[in-house]
């Protein structure tokens, strides 16, 4: 089974870890990861090293961020990304994907999977975050996403009243415990 990773940032890297080191270890699953946003960013560390040194055998890279936090930056890098996101879909496929969280790059590679018909696996829907656009992002990921993995059953609910379903929605716990 091929799995994809989208991996935008340290924050979501480090929470996919327990994961990712059961996935690699399975020969059932071809893990690629997908690094972009921050992880190609020499401004923010270019942690696109860390990913290099835990010996994943795929990793794509995608840069699409632009050195400007304003809100125009930010609607700039969400386009560049649907752009490069889409050349990347059109090229590559996987019988799932997972995503995590609330960021806008996130949600912007999301968003350019839909008109192929990418079947996504979304970690931590449901979830709120206060005085911030994150949970905009972070619904539209749940959106488009078939598969639902939140971290307490509140979140769970959320999602099911978001979706319109309970089909494949987990109360799994939070993924970085595990």
């Amino acid at each position: 089974m091929k799995l994809g990773i989208l991996t935008s940032s340290r924050a979501d890297y480090g929470i996919y870890l327990p994961l990712l080191n059961k996935l690699k270890n399975e020969s059932f699953f071809e893990l690629e990861i997908i690094a972009f946003g921050t992880h190609l960013s020499k401004l923010h560390g270019y942690t696109l090293s860390d990913i290099e040194k835990d010996g994943y055998k795929t990793i794509h890279k995608i840069s699409c961020l632009v050195h400007d936090d304003s809100q125009k930056g930010i609607t700039i890098s969400y386009g560049m990304t649907i752009i490069k996101f889409s050349d990347f879909w059109e090229n590559h496929s996987f019988d799932l994907v997972f995503c995590l969280g609330d960021r806008f790059e996130m949600s912007a590679a999301v968003q350019a999977s839909i008109p192929f018909g990418v079947k996504l696996a979304h970690i931590h829907g449901g979830e709120t975050s206060l005085g911030a656009i994150d949970n905009i992002y972070r619904h539209q990921i749940s959106l488009a996403s078939k598969f639902h993995f939140t971290s307490t059953e509140l979140y769970r609910d959320r999602v099911v009243e978001l979706i319109e379903s309970d089909k494949n929605v987990f109360d799994i716990g939070a993924l970085s415990l595990s």
